[in-house]
């Protein structure tokens, strides 16, 4: 599964922490607003009528939903030539995009390698998935996409 999910050359690995007590149908809502709103800055005001390929790639995996403590571990790919400018909105440990979205946010940023070789990156991201884990703790970015 690691050496699958390298082979989309993500670009960014980014933990995403609401601090407060949240259910996951709250915090996928925020996952759908916040990537509608990196794809309107990365993309377009008419983002959603862009085909999901050149799209932010996203894969969020919740954790901490036992403790009241839920987080997402992301893997992120930003569409050609914005990779740049998807790190820029998240500037530092709070700010930025994410605390628009939730206010009370925290989130930690790492660059990944455009070559691959991001198994600890990915590994980290993944390190509550197995066989039986629930489906829901595991959303792709193009689920929040509209159908057409």
């Amino acid at each position: 599964m690691m050496d699958w999910l390298d082979g989309f050359r993500f670009t960014h690995a980014i933990t995403l922490v609401w601090n407060r007590s949240v259910g996951l149908d709250r915090a996928r809502a925020d996952l759908c607003d916040l990537m509608h709103r990196v794809d309107r800055k990365l993309i377009s005001s008419t983002f959603y009528k862009v085909p999901s390929q050149y799209r932010t790639t996203a894969l969020f995996c919740f954790e901490g939903q036992q403790h009241d403590h839920v987080h997402v571990h992301s893997l992120w790919k930003a569409p050609p030539g914005k990779w740049f400018a998807l790190g820029k909105m998240f500037p530092r440990k709070r700010g930025g995009i994410w605390n628009d979205v939730v206010s009370s946010g925290s989130y930690d940023v790492e660059a990944c390698s455009w070559h691959g070789g991001n198994a600890e990156i990915t590994g980290y991201a993944m390190k509550q998935q197995h066989r039986f884990s629930d489906p829901a703790l595991m959303v792709w970015a193009d689920e929040f996409h509209p159908v057409r």
